[in-house]
């Protein structure tokens, strides 16, 4: 084995902990890159673990303010603010997440410039790895801190970073100028990358997939495709199959054939405070770790509990009471919870209301196979509810608990974030080909994905059996919604495509003053303030309105 893969596999095991940035980037020089492949190798590690340091920050700027989470109580914690739409300029996971990004891309920035290509493959390897993770951070920052690329490509974005001059403060460029600048990171990360090393690493795979993403979002649906197919064609990945799907977040990534590209985290190593700190310590409380206080919106949950064969429903494991207590739990107009006690009878449930009276749930077969239940409230109301044992509540809210992002190889809160994943290739490549009406393309996508979760054939679609109401892309929408749910995606698939975001479920952000129930597509609180911290520090930083 050479030395210098020798000096890798024990900078790999002491790089890769979340206490890996005990050497700052800018400890190595530009000769100390150029004389060392390992120094090159360190440095590029170094980026990839202050990308682990980000991710708690990182996952709640991109998730908190979609339509799949509800948060059970105030907080002093600064996420309350991007969970309710109540944006603040100091908001702390904001900033750190933009002061992170650029400490990454500059560190990048020094490879790049103080390296020559074409020394070897695994030197170019390296350059191309620090190409695409600029490319990634500034395309993120501009989804965080501008809007959507179809609202406007003059609308500002970010500014664009492509020197290691920290002096060098540049002002923010336009959303189209930005988009330009990662597809032309990306494309050269394309041309320099030749070495696979595993999903943990960039590649040219996770350069295809991301450039499958970057023209979805910018609608040039033809290269949205071009680049899905070379991902889908590749036999480095293959979807999970059904039985094994509702493992996902539990198996060691490199073991994961799903996964394009993902930050790992290593068991016993990157378990700050037994988890605590980790992302999924918000979602759930597992073996008595975690602060279980956000749980999936009930719009999710009406969702996925269409089919109870979905696997995806696995993701959601409600802490229930088991006191062999039967409700039925519905929504009333308000926005709050509210549990009948229940009683089977036959095939149904019968029920005592306020006056003594008792009535019978109504009763509906689905097309999954199962029933669905409703209540009868009034002559005009009735509504659907969902029948089952008592769970454990928290200000009245159920414990829905979340645990798509945890239980990685046995460990409580240990979960290995996803950049990209063979699914959202296929979803990506099923919204472009319904943009371009090219429908049974689209929908072969997406009754593959639905297939893959577990849906029954009468579940999968054509174009004469769509949801009442609903259009093929509103459709495939949802299937995102579904499949990608608490990766980051939710928020951006609906105010891209210019549609509003529904948040009339319970939550605490339907609690106090000033509440925000129904997101604008075009509602200047899509995107977050730029950090009053750089406003102050960069000159000629513009807010945002």
């Amino acid at each position: 084995m050479k030395l210098y893969n020798i000096i890798y596999l024990v900078l790999l095991l002491s790089l890769v902990a979340c206490n890996i940035d005990k050497k700052p980037y800018d400890s190595l020089t530009p000769d100390d890159l150029n004389a060392s492949p390992a120094s090159l190798e360190s440095a590029t590690l170094g980026n990839y673990a202050r990308l682990k340091t980000m991710t708690l920050g990182w996952h709640r700027v991109q998730e908190f303010p979609g339509d799949n989470v509800s948060l059970s109580g105030v907080t002093s914690s600064h996420l309350i603010y991007l969970y309710n739409y109540q944006r603040i300029p100091t908001n702390s996971f904001a900033n750190s997440f933009w002061q992170n990004s650029y400490k990454v891309i500059v560190a990048g920035n020094k490879i790049i410039e103080s390296v020559e290509e074409g020394q070897s493959e695994e030197i170019d390897q390296l350059i191309g790895e620090n190409y695409y993770l600029r490319a990634m951070l500034h395309f993120t920052l501009c989804n965080i801190f501008g809007k959507p690329y179809t609202h406007g490509t003059d609308n500002l974005g970010v500014p664009i970073k492509v020197d290691a001059d920290p002096q060098n403060h540049p002002t923010r460029a336009t959303v189209a100028e930005v988009y330009r600048q990662v597809i032309a990171d990306l494309e050269k990360a394309e041309q320099l990358m030749t070495i696979y090393k595993s999903n943990v690493y960039a590649s040219k795979e996770a350069v295809w997939a991301l450039l499958s993403r970057v023209y979805l979002y910018m609608d040039n649906l033809e290269k949205t495709i071009e680049y899905a197919d070379k991902v889908i064609e590749s036999p480095r990945f293959s979807l999970l199959p059904t039985s094994q799907l509702g493992d996902y977040p539990t198996i060691k990534p490199e073991s994961n054939p799903e996964t394009i590209l993902a930050l790992k985290f290593i068991p016993n190593q990157d378990l700050l405070s037994n988890g605590w700190s980790n992302i999924g310590s918000i979602y759930s409380t597992i073996d008595g770790v975690g602060y279980g206080e956000m749980y999936a919106s009930r719009s999710y949950l009406e969702l996925v509990r269409r089919y109870p064969q979905d696997q995806r429903n696995l993701f959601i494991q409600p802490a229930y009471l088991n006191n062999n207590r039967l409700y039925a739990v519905y929504v009333n107009n308000a926005s709050e919870y509210v549990k009948v006690a229940v009683q089977a009878s036959g095939d149904t449930y019968r029920y005592t209301d306020s006056q003594g009276n008792t009535h019978l749930l109504e009763r509906e077969m689905t097309s999954s196979g199962y029933p669905a239940y409703f209540i009868r409230l009034s002559a005009n109301d009735r509504r659907k509810v969902f029948v089952e044992s008592e769970i454990d509540e928290r200000n009245g809210y159920p414990k829905y608990f979340i645990v798509k992002c945890s239980r990685q190889e046995g460990q409580a809160q240990l979960w290995s974030p996803i950049i990209s994943r063979l699914a959202e290739i296929y979803l990506n490549r099923a919204e472009a080909y319904a943009k371009l009406n090219r429908n049974q393309e689209a929908l072969d996508d997406l009754n593959f994905i639905r297939s893959r979760a577990g849906i029954p054939a009468t579940g999968l679609y054509d174009m004469n059996n769509l949801p009442e109401g609903q259009t093929l892309l509103e459709v495939i929408l949802d299937e995102r919604r579904l499949e990608l749910a608490w990766e980051g995606h939710r928020k951006l698939d609906v105010f891209r495509n210019k549609l509003d975001m529904d948040r009339n479920y319970p939550g605490i952000h339907l609690v106090g003053n000033d509440v925000i129930s129904d997101i604008s597509w075009q509602d200047n609180h899509i995107v977050e303030y730029i950090p009053e911290s750089q406003i102050l520090v960069h000159e000629g930083l513009q807010q945002n309105p």
